[in-house]
């Protein structure tokens, strides 16, 4: 009985979410993406699954909850790259501490090498997103042309979030809870598996990087000479 009481408890709050979510709807996806983009810690991709769960049952349209999140993609990812071109302050600060120095300079070196397709790709990768962004704004990318593949990049990115969603609310549409975990159960194992290729990326970069340093003094990387 007290399991029964347990399950309609959480069933019953799934659908408070779920209403309020209905309400607020598009502004507050888009807000949520668009800090998404220079606080990491929001859940950006998380909020347009939400929505595209909600889209399935008919409470949201799916084509605007794809344009808010691709609309606050753009926006978030733009206020990183205008913090990179402001080249200091507190948030610059704040967001190099939270992506740290060494993904700042290994995007540096990516974007420097693979320039505007990068911005295209950094969409979906999340660790890297905001040092890539960043990195475009400090110089090395005309903004025209960031936004230009900022957006595409984004409107792919928000699509397939929503995709999961909607899908994921069509195949359990009797019950939402379900749909909401199955659809960020996906959606964590499709980032777990993003994370593990970035993270060898970033490696792969670096340990270029030593050899580079290395063939142009001619020592070993990391050498300090005889004490």
């Amino acid at each position: 009985m007290l399991s029964l009481v347990i399950v309609a408890s959480i069933f019953d709050s799934f659908n408070d979410i779920a209403d309020w979510a209905a309400r607020v709807g598009y502004p507050a996806v888009a807000l949520v993406v668009a800090g998404d983009g220079v606080f990491p810690i929001l859940p950006g991709e998380t909020s347009i699954v939400a929505a595209a769960v909600l889209a399935s049952s008919g409470r949201l349209e799916l084509p605007l909850v794809i344009l808010a999140g691709a609309i606050g993609a753009v926006v978030g990812d733009s206020a990183a790259f205008w913090i990179g071109r402001g080249g200091g302050g507190p948030i610059r600060r704040f967001v190099t501490r939270t992506a740290g120095a060494d993904r700042l300079a290994v995007a540096e070196r990516m974007v420097e090498r693979q320039g505007a397709a990068l911005v295209f790709v950094g969409r979906f990768l999340p660790g890297i997103r905001i040092a890539i962004n960043m990195s475009c704004g400090a110089g090395l990318m005309r903004y025209r042309r960031f936004l230009l593949f900022d957006s595409l990049g984004a409107i792919v990115w928000s699509t397939q979030a929503a995709l999961i969603g909607f899908f994921a609310g069509r195949a359990f549409a009797d019950q939402i809870w379900v749909a909401f975990v199955v659809a960020f159960g996906v959606t964590l194992l499709v980032g777990g598996l993003i994370g593990i290729r970035e993270r060898r990326r970033i490696r792969r970069e670096r340990e270029a990087a030593a050899r580079e340093a290395a063939g142009e003094t001619g020592r070993p990387a990391g050498y300090k000479g005889l004490p």
